[in-house]
């Protein structure tokens, strides 16, 4: 159960978008607890373990207590961890995926001439609005990438679950770019709800109407926004594969935290407990 008061600290001190509790209520159907200084989710036998701690600096440790602590009081089937080192050796992992988040620095963002002039060729088809809901036409998008692309079922589950997410998170912004007949060609999700980060979430485009440069049209509004939010620095997520590292890249984006996913079932109990004996 998160206070008032325990919100507010989150609210203070978050710096990955797993640390916004309406965002991981929303898409993981969890509730958010702080132990320590960690932020966890439980629901429907399963542990979310956010191993980035709010304000204290990252111990091994430290992180491997709290987890144990953690999985002591919720006793669950399922442990899903997101931790900036690997806390369980990969090769017992059901699950598992190693990356980096990347993100703005807003004291110091410049776009270079060759932006500028994507971003001035694509104002000239595009037109852009801020609101915080999703329309139909969104939903149409949504619905595209996930028919177009070759997803898992925890990321499917996540992207259909993007329309709740935002009607009940008032800090989820969605910026839209649209042509001059008023039809969407693109969407960004962002979220505002910490103090000094701004959380670029989700982007999509539309494949039957591009137009060159919405994306990068879209993420200037974000920036110019965030600035005058008096956000220091825009998470911009994971990098997840070429083409969206590069896109991250060249508008400033700089890997500085390492991610390591880990999920596994707790059905091999004694194994597990030999594990963390083993490793803590």
């Amino acid at each position: 159960m998160i206070t008032p008061v325990k919100k507010d600290y989150i609210t203070t001190h978050a710096y990955v978008p797993e640390h916004l509790p309406g965002y991981v209520n929303t898409i993981s159907q969890t509730e958010p607890y702080l132990f320590r200084d960690y932020l966890c989710y439980y629901g429907k036998g399963t542990l979310i373990f956010i191993g980035y701690p709010l304000k204290e600096p990252f111990d091994e440790s430290v992180a491997r207590e709290t987890l144990s602590s953690a999985i002591k009081k919720y006793d669950p089937e399922y442990v899903s961890l997101i931790t900036p080192v690997a806390l369980i050796p990969r090769d017992s992992c059901d699950k598992n995926n190693s990356d980096h988040y990347y993100k703005i620095d807003l004291y110091h963002f410049n776009v270079n001439q060759k932006l500028r002039n994507m971003i001035k060729r694509a104002s000239r088809e595009l037109y852009s609005e801020k609101r915080q809901e999703l329309s139909n036409e969104h939903t149409q998008l949504i619905l595209e990438f996930l028919s177009s692309h070759n997803v898992d079922d925890a990321t499917r589950s996540i992207l259909e679950r993007i329309p709740q997410y935002v009607s009940s998170v008032e800090t989820a912004h969605v910026f839209s770019a649209r042509n001059k007949a008023g039809r969407l060609i693109a969407f960004d999700i962002v979220e505002f709800g910490a103090k000094n980060y701004a959380f670029y979430m989700f982007n999509f485009v539309s494949h039957q109407h591009y137009v060159p440069g919405a994306s990068d049209f879209l993420i200037y509004e974000v920036v110019r926004v965030a600035q005058e939010q008096g956000k220091s620095s825009i998470n911009l997520g994971l990098g997840i594969h070429r083409g969206i590292i590069f896109f991250k890249r060249k508008w400033g984006g700089i890997p500085f935290l390492p991610y390591e996913f880990c999920f596994y079932q707790r059905s091999h109990r004694n194994k597990l407990k030999y594990l963390f004996e083993k490793f803590s």
